[in-house]
């Protein structure tokens, strides 16, 4: 911007001197401090601009010395940034186009732009998910995180296959520990192979790393320490307490604790448990599963539930377990009474195909037929 200013004045001097020829013989005299000097108006004002310019040119080798030789030489021997910025450019289009060769000439000439690594991940952009090559050890850590993130795109149209996927996320993690996206892509890897410790260890990562939202990663956990219970049954019951932690409300979690329970003598328990998720859920499937644990008892479960507050047994799958096991104790008359109000609230299809095996257990074949009939309806 100054030697365009100096352009600009030696340009306005010039044609001032054209015009008015007469200006340049004028002489100029100047006294300060004993000395006197005398010229010709033109001669002056011409070593004047010949001055401004020799400083500019100073300040420029001072400032390029101070910053180093090398970048002395890139400025000299580069040009401007523009033209610089052009050539990368050129370069860019060159590359995503696949054109001539991809570039490789223009980056050589936009080191001052563009550094010597950045060419390569460009490159690296350009391939295919199912074509990037393996990684290994000594590539550009860089070009090695974006080669797996895109050969493990979820959102890309031709993937690898598992293995190379896995192998890329190991490499990304080797260069990159703790990458947020590395984990979670590789905690998705482990649940779609069922390597379910695998996965407990790596959702438990993520959740810690505060990179996703509890509410996404709770679910996924708590799906995992189900699985990982399934096959870790020495420490069944522990992972199972895990997954109600984190899903307090999820009657698969409910379910498969209280049968884990069950399964560990202690039924006392697994009751506790689910009545207590059956007094604020309505769930049938839990209700079925603490049907067959109350049946032994049938009529001792039945005036336990029937003591409760009408506000807490209200709940459809809670009155179903009541009229059930009314049922089982033999009150009959009391059980149907039951079912009754209730499939004038909740014509549940537990509900219907629980009345048509009431008729159906009484002879009453047409009554039976009529209440499957609308279970099929549904």
């Amino acid at each position: 911007m100054r030697i365009f200013a100096l352009l600009l004045l030696a340009l306005a001097v010039v044609l001032l001197f054209t015009l008015f020829p007469e200006v340049v013989s004028q002489h100029v005299r100047l006294e300060a401090f004993g000395w006197v000097f005398e010229t010709r108006q033109g001669a002056f004002i011409t070593a004047l601009l010949a001055l401004l310019v020799v400083l500019w040119l100073l300040q420029r080798v001072i400032s390029a010395i101070f910053a180093g030789p090398g970048q002395l030489w890139r400025t000299l021997r580069m040009g401007s940034k523009k033209r610089r910025e052009q050539r990368l450019r050129e370069g860019v289009a060159d590359l995503l186009d696949m054109r001539g060769d991809q570039g490789k000439r223009a980056f050589g000439k936009s080191r001052g732009v563009i550094p010597e690594w950045a060419a390569s991940l460009l490159k690296t952009v350009t391939i295919p998910a199912n074509e990037q090559p393996t990684p290994e050890g000594d590539e550009n850590p860089l070009n090695i995180a974006m080669a797996a993130r895109i050969a493990t795109d979820p959102n890309a149209p031709s993937k690898p296959d598992a293995g190379t996927r896995k192998a890329h996320l190991e490499a990304w993690l080797n260069v990159h520990p703790e990458a947020p996206l590395a984990i979670s892509r590789l905690a998705a890897l482990a649940e779609d192979e069922g390597d379910w410790a695998r996965a407990v260890e790596l959702l438990e990562q993520t959740w810690k790393q505060g990179q996703r939202s509890a509410a996404s990663i709770k679910p996924r956990l708590a799906k995992a320490y189900i699985e990982l219970a399934s096959e870790d049954r020495k420490n069944r019951q522990s992972h199972l307490r895990k997954a109600h932690r984190l899903a307090p409300d999820s009657a698969e979690v409910i379910l498969a604790l209280g049968k884990a329970q069950v399964k560990a003598k202690n039924g006392s328990d697994a009751e506790k448990l689910w009545l207590s998720y059956l007094e604020k859920n309505n769930d049938f499937y839990v209700a079925t599963a603490l049907l067959k644990l109350l049946k032994k008892e049938a009529l001792q479960a039945f005036r336990k539930l029937d003591k409760k507050d009408a506000a807490t047994t209200y709940q459809p799958a809670m009155r179903w377990l009541q009229a059930s096991l009314a049922h089982a104790a033999g009150l009959t008359g009391l059980a149907v009474e039951i079912i009754d109000q209730l499939l004038e609230k909740e014509a549940a299809p537990e509900v219907l195909r629980t009345r048509a095996e009431w008729h159906r257990e009484a002879g009453e074949w047409q009554q039976a037929a009529d209440y499957y009939r609308q279970l099929c309806d549904q």
